[in-house]
């Protein structure tokens, strides 16, 4: 058993399934899970579909375990086969036996667990759950939502032809994603670009390009007008801060990336910071 938080937050979630679909599971984990001293669970997930009946002017929510019935489990694999030998687990719990996992079970990391349980929950049991690559999906850029109820989740965005918001799906691997509702492209940070080529065809390196080169025509436009009249109007300070809200952490290289660092420098005095705050924001973006 782990004694100490240290050794319990190094612990990796173990995906397993209930063959039955008994959603009665949930029951016994928790109870596992308030034991954990002695059971060596330490927290579970379990994928829920939530809908609401209406009786008696009442609305009862109905739930039942969906996404192949996965239960994501945080413990031991030598705990998880002892308790595996104990009802109600000996008749319900499975290893998820992926054929491309050598182990013959797959683990994730915490980080990402609670990254997708961070979304389930701002979703609040409307969840849309999917297994990724059992559809075909847009693959875009990895970004962080800024703003908003969603505020702090990363992902993928779900790239919509024409605009730079979207939804944000939230993958835990190939193993399970939920996407969220459409977030506004001003609540979008940029982390990292999708590195396959877009539904158009368009390379890493020519999109890298056109998003940096209007970058740059902005920070100059905004540069010039701090210039010419001494301090930037009140839209024009609240869209460089967009920008920089939404570029800086950006990670590129070459080229490109001594032109993304010279918007955020342009960016940055027209704001008027002084040096050592322009520094700062360079940490990330220069060598």
């Amino acid at each position: 058993m782990f004694n100490d938080k240290s050794s319990i937050d190094s612990l990796p979630w173990l995906v397993m399934y209930s063959n039955s679909g008994d959603i009665r599971i949930i029951d016994v984990l928790e109870i596992k899970k308030a034991e954990s001293e002695t059971t060596g669970i330490y927290d579970y997930f379990v994928p829920l579909e939530v809908t609401y009946l209406v009786r008696e002017s009442k609305s009862i929510p109905h739930k039942r375990l969906i996404a192949g019935n996965y239960i994501f489990i945080r413990a031991t694999r030598e705990d998880i086969l002892r308790l595996r030998q104990e009802p109600p687990f000996d008749s319900t719990l499975r290893f998820l036996h992926p054929s491309s996992s050598p182990t013959g079970c797959i683990y994730v990391p915490d980080r990402d667990m609670q990254m997708l349980r961070k979304a389930v929950q701002m979703l609040d049991g409307n969840a849309e759950y999917f297994v990724p690559t059992s559809k075909e999906l847009v693959v875009g850029d990895y970004v962080c939502v800024l703003d908003g109820e969603f505020a702090g989740i990363k992902g993928v965005l779900e790239s919509v032809k024409g605009h730079e918001g979207g939804r944000i799906i939230v993958p835990l691997g190939d193993v399970l994603a939920v996407r969220t509702p459409r977030v506004p492209a001003s609540a979008i940070q940029l982390l990292d670009l999708a590195k396959a080529a877009d539904t158009q065809g368009k390379s890493y390196t020519s999109r890298a390009y056109k998003k940096i080169r209007m970058l740059t025509a902005d920070s100059e436009r905004l540069l010039a007008e701090k210039e010419k009249t001494g301090a930037l109007c009140e839209s024009s300070e609240q869209e460089a801060q967009r920008l920089i809200l939404r570029f800086s952490k950006l990670q590129l290289g070459g080229k490109i990336r001594l032109m993304h660092a010279q918007a955020i420098y342009n960016l940055l005095v027209a704001m008027g910071e002084t040096e050592s705050e322009r520094f700062s924001h360079f940490r990330n973006i220069l060598p």
